[in-house]
Order: C-alpha cells, then sequence, then structure tokens
C-alpha cells in the first residue's frame, strides 16, 4: 500500500470533526497556549537553588549633569539624546519621540 507522505498525519484516537467550523474552533481552544486575556501561558518552574541570602555588589553612581531621565521610557540618557521637552517641561529622548 502506498502512502502518501505529504498529507497531514492524523492520530486514530483524534475524535474531533475538524472539517467543521465548531471543530475546528475545539482543537484550536484545546490545543492554543494562549488564555482568555490574549496572554501566553507557558509553564514557568522557579529556580531550586536558594538565592535569598546572596548579595549584589553593584556600585550606583547618581544621575550626572550632563544627563537627564526620559519621561516616556524613565531611562537615564545623556543630553545629546534629549529629543524636546513636553509643554510641561519633562525632557523626551530621541528613542521615544
Amino acid at each position: 500500500m502506498a502512502t502518501d507522505y505529504d498529507n497531514a498525519r492524523r492520530r486514530e484516537d483524534d475524535e474531533l470533526e475538524t472539517d467543521s467550523l465548531e471543530g475546528l474552533k475545539a482543537a484550536e481552544a484545546a490545543s492554543s497556549p494562549i488564555d482568555e486575556d490574549g496572554e501566553i501561558v507557558d509553564s514557568f518552574d522557579p529556580p531550586s537553588n536558594d538565592l535569598s541570602g546572596e548579595e549584589l555588589n553593584v556600585q550606583v553612581v547618581p544621575r550626572q549633569s550632563n544627563e537627564f531621565t526620559c519621561s516616556e521610557c524613565f531611562l537615564v540618557q545623556k543630553t545629546a539624546r534629549l529629543d524636546h521637552r513636553e509643554s510641561d517641561g519633562s525632557p523626551v529622548c530621541k528613542d521615544c519621540a
């Protein structure tokens, strides 16, 4: 018996009728990783390592006189990246403009 390898494979235990609209909706709902809010739902396993006693050694430098904080993305940028100031005086960087 010849086998057509170009056709989609179907499982024998697949009882959903995908030729009708209801069958397609049921098949999509059963296999969709998206919840009702439209967000992608994936399982998340937190790391098993206990990092509660771990300390981070990061040097925090305050904002310099030649820097500003963008009012749109809240990133600290150099003044050369300043695009414009809003009517209330809040700065906006070139990326957000």
